[in-house]
């Protein structure tokens, strides 16, 4: 099976940082999937689950559930699928450009 980056952003959500109103994120993920489609559909369920009730970002989140939107998705070889770098986290931004 294959291993796919897929790389998204979110928005809709509402936390505070250091008295800075964070509005969304984009993040990075390495999944194994049999085809494109279903590896995007696998990131974007890790991503979510971090945001629904019970999630690490749940309680501080004070929006919604963010709105995912996959902005890349592209193949990645079998070296870089087994010993890359895992992404992992998200880079949030304040307001919308």
């Amino acid at each position: 099976m294959p291993y796919f980056k897929v790389m998204m952003s979110g928005r809709g959500i509402d936390l505070s940082s250091e008295g800075v109103a964070i509005i969304g994120f984009f993040a990075t993920r390495l999944v194994r999937a049999p085809d494109l489609a279903a590896a995007e559909q696998q990131a974007k369920a890790e991503i979510l689950s971090e945001w629904r009730p019970g999630g690490s970002y749940a309680l501080a989140n004070r929006g919604g559930v963010p709105a995912v939107t996959v902005e890349e998705a592209f193949p990645v070889g079998f070296v870089v699928g087994i010993f890359g770098r895992r992404p992992s986290g998200y880079t949030f931004y304040s307001h919308e450009d």
